[in-house]
């Protein structure tokens, strides 16, 4: 125990050598009497902070996650029973019933998909809010106006209409990071990842619940009820921060759009205040932000990920209910294991989420998808109910953050002023391979039940490989391994203290301060004498 009065022992700093005291230095070393006096804090003000932040970008964070709970919990209350729906509206073949399921289901994705580029563009130009407010609004009027449908022409209309102008599955997390600082992107888009998977599980449950009750027609209101509180919610809270700026001189780290980028060699922003004021209201177009090094690569990445997490959706239960076939309670055996797997991908999503924004996310996600391999392969050859359970929490474990991670990458190499355009993107390609991998999976379930899990461990393996392929990629190491805090270089060390010598912050992830991982300095610090590169 450190004895008082007496200053903490000093460690040097990694990056530039100069001794940094290893207690942060706002610690007050407190004398015998102010200890003995001392009481402990009050934690009524953290609790307040931590549920109505102080911050505007946290605000909005919390604003978000819970409007994303409600809209997704509202949304699974419904769409399982949308099949029982359509039978009360003259529909009693099952063929015609399975082929409506299917086409109102996927156009509203297909569109929203494909118009959330344009809709994230126009949110970096309009501002935030206005935007969610919108898509809440669409979102409640379509679940109000499903209750007074009468045939399935109106209800393909509405789909269509959903489609044509909601799109909060694609703005999410545009939303969620806007004005976040880089460094708690991850934690942001995994607790909302985390948010979406849970609202997703309890969904199914409570909307059986309350059809059964109420019916399914009445269902829809209290959908639109819950998108009505969310955009109250949203509107009460959320607030647009405007767009990060850096100060001049601040030493900003950026990756350059075009031509090679060498390992441990970084651009430096610096210019003047007016020069850099301008250059964050102009919003880059679709081509200068797929051309930015390496986020083009992140596309596959979610689609992929996307479209097998979406096939288990319709195989596991399919593959448990042969296994417990000739059992009491198959159908509570099949809700067990589907649950499991969804907890344990809700759990990893908010712990990758909190790791990644302490860590470089892309060793994590070549963990990840590693993982998921070895779990997925042998789920297609179990036996046992049980094996088959315990090997599907250990895939809701390994893949449950790696959309997390492919987000938290693309927040690292798209600039802040254009976050919900290059979000959107990502987003529509994760919807895309959404709405495509219950189509494979039904084409693949007719021949075998167990062909969608070996195609997932192929997938699952080449993305494995298309990561690694990534990080031996020139500049891979510099765009990734050391994240900047606010615009300045990341302290190597493992101290949570400053460096009064070259102005590093906070700790950074493994390889930065060695090799091409070195985090770079701004104008004028030690080690670039410059001030334009290290």
């Amino acid at each position: 125990m450190q004895a008082p009065g007496r200053l903490p022992k000093e460690r040097h700093c990694k990056a530039c050598g100069f001794p940094m005291p290893v207690a942060p230095p706002d610690t007050r070393v407190l004398p015998c009497a102010d200890l003995a006096s001392s009481r402990a804090p009050d934690p009524g003000p953290r609790i307040r902070d931590a549920l109505l932040p102080r911050e505007p970008w946290r605000r909005n964070q919390v604003a978000v996650t819970v409007a994303a709970a409600m809209v997704f919990l509202g949304f699974t209350l419904v769409t399982p029973f949308l099949p029982f729906y359509i039978q009360t509206l003259g529909i009693h073949e099952m063929r015609s019933v399975a082929l409506w399921s299917g086409v109102l289901l996927t156009i509203t994705p297909l569109l929203a998909s494909i118009l959330g580029p344009w809709w994230g563009r126009l949110a970096d130009r309009v501002g935030m809010k206005i935007m969610v407010q919108r898509i809440l609004f669409a979102i409640a009027a379509h679940w109000g106006l499903m209750y007074f449908v009468t045939n399935v022409w109106q209800m393909l209309g509405l789909r269509v209409l959903l489609g044509l102008f909601s799109g909060f599955g694609t703005m999410s997390v545009a939303l969620v990071t806007h004005g976040c600082p880089r460094e708690r992107i991850g934690r942001a888009v995994g607790v909302l990842q985390a948010t979406q998977i849970l609202s997703t599980a309890i969904g199914p449950l409570f909307g059986g619940l309350l059809a059964h009750a109420i019916g399914i027609r009445s269902a829809f209101l209290v959908t639109c009820a819950l998108c009505s509180t969310a955009f109250f919610f949203v509107l009460a809270l959320y607030r647009d921060t405007g767009p990060e700026t850096e100060p001049a001189g601040s030493g900003m780290v950026v990756v350059p759009q075009e031509g090679p980028v060498t390992a441990g060699v970084r651009a430096v922003v610096s210019g003047t205040p007016a020069a850099a004021a301008g250059a964050s209201r102009v919003t880059p177009s679709f081509r200068d932000i797929l051309r930015r090094p390496l986020f083009i690569h992140l596309l596959p990445q979610l689609f992929l990920i996307n479209m097998v997490d979406r096939s288990l959706f319709l195989v596991v239960p399919l593959f448990v209910s042969g296994l417990a076939a000739g059992r009491d309670g198959a159908e509570a055996l099949t809700g067990i294991v589907v649950s499991a797997g969804a907890l344990a991908s809700a759990a990893s999503a908010y712990a990758i989420g909190r790791k990644a924004s302490r860590a470089s996310p892309m060793p994590l996600l070549r963990l990840s998808l590693a993982g998921s391999t070895v779990a997925i392969a042998p789920m297609a050859f179990c036996r046992s109910l049980t094996a088959f359970t315990l090997l599907r929490v250990i895939l809701g474990l390994a893949v449950g953050g790696a959309m997390t991670l492919v987000y938290t990458l693309g927040g690292h190499l798209i600039p802040p002023n254009a976050r919900a355009t290059a979000y959107s993107i990502l987003s529509s390609a994760a919807m895309l391979g959404g709405a495509l991998g219950p189509v494979l999976c039904g084409l693949l379930t007719s021949i075998d039940v167990r062909a969608t899990l070996l195609l997932g461990a192929c997938v699952y393996l080449a993305l494995t490989l298309h990561a690694a392929s990534l990080s031996r990629r020139a500049g891979m190491a510099a765009a990734f391994s050391a994240p900047t805090v606010r615009g300045r270089r990341v302290c190597p060390t493992a101290s949570p203290s400053s460096c009064a010598r070259c102005d590093t912050r906070r700790w950074s992830p493994s390889g930065a301060g060695t090799g091409s991982g070195r985090a770079t300095s701004g104008p004028g610090s030690p080690g670039s004498p410059t001030g334009s590169s290290t």
